[in-house]
């Protein structure tokens, strides 16, 4: 196993980092502290309480940069009297945390891997090529995650959380064992298999297959126990009694992920939302472990679309505040890990051709993401060709 494994074990298996650098904050139970400096020795392990509540959140494609720059743009923005847009720390507070530290990210193939590779070693501890879901280089071992070690050997529920697919790379690290992470008809039949107790966030893609010929996935589970829920309305009644859930956002967007931050309705569910309700869904005696993705800050850094970036790193914070508040209730008992898969984008912030001016301000007239200003313009050329066509 992987020494990185031993740096952070809290329960049962490993929970850590995996490409450049990235940002770790860990929330610790009140009767256990680790330093940062302990971190970094591969014999140190976490010797305080067992947490009983755990969650784990990544923000896909978040490193120093994002956080940076969302940091420096609420800093720079003001209203008409001068004040700050946002109350200070009410969007970041897990840079706050008591215990931080960064980590190398690569893997077996490349030290600029994909969220695949690193999601199976935050999940698992364990190294593997670029696009490998929790496999390993000989596509002939398969790794048991922390999830399924929690639920099958502790009896935790379980939760998966993202603001895109629930079979894309990072959720799927979780309880799925692919050579390619573009299986997403097969890794959707595992989350399937896996039990888990509650998924929220984005469609499954691929659901009736790559070819459209299998069997639709979200009949298959709710066959297999799933009260498959589409509707807030629905979602909004959901409690622990009613059993095991996939709930799939009402409002989806490009590729069936949930909204941008900054492209969501008011009445849209947030990412903060699906966890509240997973909380209330996942909460028991025995505990419960709960990963939650901010998925599209990655998509964001793919298309440079900086203020979408932005947008979607407080969304993550936003959903963070949710489980600080739940250890505000039982700060003995909880564990919140927040951290990063990989940098995306090779985000920076100001050259030499502006003078080193960042002209964050200018984000503020950005109310729409890249993806959906694109796609408004198609939806326009498509409209005035068929005009034309009259």
């Amino acid at each position: 196993m992987n020494t990185i494994a031993k740096r952070l074990s809290a329960a049962a298996a490993a929970l850590v980092i995996a490409a450049g650098s990235v940002y770790t904050g860990v929330c610790l139970t009140q009767n256990g502290t680790v330093s940062a400096a302990e971190t970094t020795a591969a014999s140190s392990a976490y010797k305080g309480k067992k947490p009983k509540y755990i969650f784990m959140f990544i923000g896909d494609g978040m490193s120093y940069p994002q956080i940076q720059v969302t940091q420096d743009y609420y800093s720079a923005m003001r209203d008409d009297n001068n004040n700050d847009i946002l109350e200070a720390n009410s969007y970041l507070n897990f840079t706050h945390f008591e215990a931080t530290g960064s980590a190398v990210t690569y893997d077996s193939s490349s030290f600029c891997p994909d969220s695949a590779s690193t999601a199976t070693s935050l999940s698992t501890g364990y190294k593997t090529y670029s696009g490998t879901i929790n496999m390993d280089e000989t596509y002939t071992t398969s790794y048991e995650t922390i999830a399924e070690k929690l639920k099958d050997q502790m009896g935790y529920k379980v939760g998966i959380v993202s603001s895109v697919n629930l079979n894309h790379a990072t959720p799927a690290a979780y309880y799925a064992h692919q050579a390619s992470r573009n299986s997403y008809y097969e890794i959707g039949l595992e989350l399937i298999d896996s039990d888990f107790d509650y998924f929220a966030g984005g469609g499954l893609k691929q659901a009736d297959g790559k070819n459209g010929d299998r069997k639709n996935l979200y009949d298959l589970a709710e066959k297999n126990g799933y009260n498959v829920i589409m509707t807030q309305d629905e979602a909004e009644k959901l409690t622990a009694k009613d059993g095991k859930a996939i709930i799939i956002g009402e409002t989806l967007a490009d590729s069936d992920a949930l909204s941008y931050a900054n492209d969501r309705k008011t009445d849209e569910w947030a990412l903060s939302d699906y966890v509240e309700k997973g909380i209330e869904v996942l909460d028991n005696d025995k505990g419960f472990f709960m990963m939650v993705e901010g998925g599209k800050i990655d998509w964001a850094c793919h298309a440079n679309d900086a203020g979408s970036t932005i947008a979607d790193t407080v969304a993550l914070g936003g959903a963070v505040n949710k489980a600080i508040e739940f250890y505000n209730q039982h700060p003995d008992e909880t564990l919140i890990v927040v951290t990063g898969d990989h940098e995306t984008g090779g985000l920076t912030i100001g050259y030499a051709g502006t003078n080193y001016d960042t002209f964050l301000t200018n984000l503020k007239n950005q109310k729409l993401s890249y993806a959906n200003l694109t796609a408004t313009m198609l939806q326009s050329t498509r409209k005035t060709t068929q005009a034309l066509k009259m």
